[in-house]
């Protein structure tokens, strides 16, 4: 049986093929064109625009500007002509009356994830590129043992970490996994949507606030009415849509998302701070009972040169969810050191390992641990008592 995925058209026509919607489109020999050919050659992530300042972009995490005699800094009316000359009247007509646009657009088979907004009252923008190919974890440098997290029927599967640190491209190879594994019907809310699935095992219908639905909130809701076993959504922003997905993960869905946050501990406190006090215990005891797992990811210099995930894992089991419902969250680092076994590890546990591997130095280790002096202390004596970096096979 032919297992190959069905033909698509790619870039901007696949768009369209699938959504029926023409996809805004960078096209070649404009001056937004030249600026991003060139910024792609550089390696960049991200482009950042500001009338009166020169542009910047990021290359493997680091900022650097551009240089004034390559790109000049723009102007206001500079921007809003690049824009015209650019993109659909009425997007432009958004980006000028609105204080932020948020949005999705094509530059030649490359996607990418578009801000506008306004500073002291002029305007900006920042591009950040969404990779193209259909990632797996081992195509990612994640552990093998986060194949699992989506293993369970229904839950909440949580990955978190500041802004820039591949949230999202994990979770898409998560998702990738089911759709490589298992027949299941998936449905995405995202604000933009960012990648096109191809169905294989799974059947994808991808939705997009602002054009399909109204909210992250209503698209939770309407999904559980789509018989879906998964539900992705995009970022959990607010507070119904906390009560959404938990709703939708209590009700039999497996539910995974995105969350802004440096650990583990600081994630379920941010839940938290989204309620009033007085119904703060009773999100922790939702939590403790729908919370399957939660990944907190960074990605550090390696000693190569581009940057690698340094990833904190953590996965309920009976000391996990009382702690959560008991609101304790300092003992949760400890809890997850203790279960190496069973799937979890602390950020410096893994930072140990990537440093024992050779993946990252001495000092990139001790720059980004949690608590610098206990790993001082574990570097000079270094044994872990279970490995937790293995060959995804």
């Amino acid at each position: 049986m032919d297992s190959s995925p069905p033909h698509t058209p790619s870039g901007a026509r696949a768009w369209r093929h699938l959504t029926g919607v023409p996809a805004e489109t960078v096209h070649p020999g404009t001056a937004l064109s030249r600026l991003l050919a060139w910024c792609e050659a550089q390696g960049a992530s991200d482009l950042h625009g500001q009338a009166g300042k020169p542009y910047a972009l990021r290359v493997q995490g680091r900022l650097t500007r551009v240089p004034a005699e390559t790109f000049p800094a723009p102007t206001d009316d500079g921007l809003y002509r690049a824009f015209e000359e650019t993109f659909s009247p009425t997007l432009c007509q958004r980006i000028e009356q609105e204080r932020e646009v948020d949005l999705s657009f094509y530059h030649g088979p490359l996607r990418y994830r578009a801000n506008f907004s306004k500073q002291l009252g002029r305007q900006s923008f920042s591009f950040r590129t969404v990779p193209p190919q259909q990632f797996r974890l081992r195509d990612l440098q994640l552990p093998e043992s986060l194949r699992t997290l989506v293993d369970e029927p229904r839950g909440l599967v949580l990955v978190t970490g500041p802004a820039g640190q591949g949230k999202s491209t994990t979770v898409r190879a998560l998702i990738q996994e089911l759709n490589e594994t298992r027949a299941c019907r998936i449905i995405t809310i995202e604000d933009p949507i960012e990648y096109i699935f191809t169905d294989r095992c799974a059947q994808f219908e991808q939705r997009e606030v602002g054009l399909d639905t109204a909210s992250f909130a209503d698209g939770i809701r309407n999904a559980m009415r789509q018989d879906p076993n998964v539900i992705f959504v995009g970022e959990i922003r607010d507070r119904e849509s906390i009560f959404a997905a938990m709703q939708a993960a209590e009700t039999g869905h497996l539910v995974l998302s995105t969350l802004h946050a440096d650990s583990v501990a600081q994630a379920i406190g941010r839940l938290r701070e989204h309620y009033p006090v007085g119904e703060q215990d009773g999100l922790s005891g939702l939590l403790a009972r729908n919370l399957n797992a939660m990944v907190c990811q960074r990605l550090l210099p390696n000693v190569q040169g581009t940057r690698t995930p340094c990833v904190e894992v953590m996965r309920r089991n009976r000391g996990i969810q009382d702690a959560v419902a008991a609101n304790d969250l300092t003992l949760l680092t400890g809890i997850m050191e203790a279960a190496v076994h069973e799937g979890m590890h602390s950020f410096d546990q893994y930072l140990t390992e990537l440093l024992a591997a050779g993946v990252i130095t001495r000092e990139t280790a001790l720059t980004y641990a949690v608590n610098r002096h206990r790993l001082e202390m574990t570097l000079r004596g270094f044994h872990s008592p279970a490995p937790i970096l293995r060959q995804n096979r």
